[in-house]
């Protein structure tokens, strides 16, 4: 009997309309996703009940709540990370006929997108339905390397089922789907490359949370429950000036943009427009090189400015669902 491989595993996605209501099996319809891992996984909870009987046995071993959730890290590949950027911070608008440019931003009200996950192993022929799913928030780590770029987006559902069959025959994948590789990203402050920043984080939250106390009467979420944004970060630099102790100290507001480019049709940046430094000092560890790392925090926005845009020029005209 063969056993299952990473490699052979199949990931699909299509946005969902209901909660609690995955969305049906259809060929065409879902998209198929790359990705490096997804350990978005159910959980239940098993305890013995506290009952008293006279003896020194434990109670009864009782079933409570069961939840799903987990991350997936996939590469950054400029056409397919505008899905889960949607599922993320809500369709973008989009303009433009080929390259198209999709803005996504932090809205102060966001909408919850819902999705369904189907997991497909090739070499087992097993299956799994995941449903209700919604992003719970997103990391990037950026650096100057020769591997391909990767985020990681994590999420919460409601449950997972095994599946007689994969959801999709015929999944359509994004193309052309381009990955740039860690080197080709640029670090800028107010606009200017910060040449001695080696090493940039950001994480955004949204603070959404699966509904675990409505009484629905199932030990599975009844809803997922907005929250509120959270943005923040690190910076780690060479000590070549004091640019980032002088702001840090100086508790002075910068733009930080972080901006992946391949060619001039296809590019990802991500602009934080009010971001302010902890501080922080040069510690000397030893004889090589001085780094330090400063960790930063998003502002709240003015009126008028976004708390976090990212702009994604592809070759894909839009997000919306797959239909007939």
């Amino acid at each position: 009997m063969p056993n299952a491989r990473g490699n052979e595993a199949k990931l699909l996605s299509r946005r969902q309309t209901t909660f609690g209501t995955a969305e049906s099996a259809a060929d065409g319809l879902f998209h198929a996703l790359p990705f490096y891992s997804y350990n978005v996984t159910p959980s239940g909870e098993l305890a013995n009940d506290d009952a008293n009987y006279g003896d020194a046995y434990p109670g009864d071993v009782i079933a409570g709540l069961r939840n799903l959730a987990g991350a997936a890290v996939v590469p950054m590949g400029l056409d397919s990370i505008g899905w889960h950027l949607s599922q993320l911070l809500g369709t973008p608008t989009t303009t433009g006929t080929g390259p198209y440019t999709h803005s996504f931003v932090a809205a102060a009200q966001p909408a919850i997108l819902l999705a369904t996950h189907g997991i497909s192993h090739a070499g087992v022929a097993k299956h799994f339905t995941q449903d209700s799913l919604f992003m719970t928030g997103m990391e990037i780590q950026a650096q100057k390397n020769g591997q391909r770029q990767r985020v990681t987006f994590n999420m919460a559902g409601r449950e997972e089922i095994k599946a007689g069959a994969t959801l999709d025959t015929t999944p359509v994948s994004f193309s052309a789907d381009p990955v740039p590789v860690g080197f080709q990203g640029t670090l800028l402050m107010d606009d200017s490359v910060v040449a001695s920043v080696t090493q940039a984080s950001l994480t955004l939250n949204t603070g959404r949370e699966a509904d675990q106390e409505t009484l629905n009467g199932l030990a599975t979420a009844a809803a997922a429950d907005p929250g509120f944004w959270d943005l923040n970060g690190a910076l780690t630099a060479r000590f070549r000036d004091t640019t980032l102790y002088d702001l840090a100290s100086a508790g002075t507001a910068f733009a930080l943009k972080i901006k992946w480019t391949i060619s001039a049709g296809y590019d990802l940046q991500i602009e934080v427009p009010s971001a302010l430094l902890e501080r922080t000092g040069h510690a000397v560890e030893g004889r090589d090189i001085i780094s330090s790392s400063f960790n930063w925090r998003a502002n709240r926005p003015a009126s008028g400015v976004e708390l976090v845009e990212i702009t994604l020029i592809n070759a894909t005209a839009d997000y919306a669902n797959l239909s007939v």
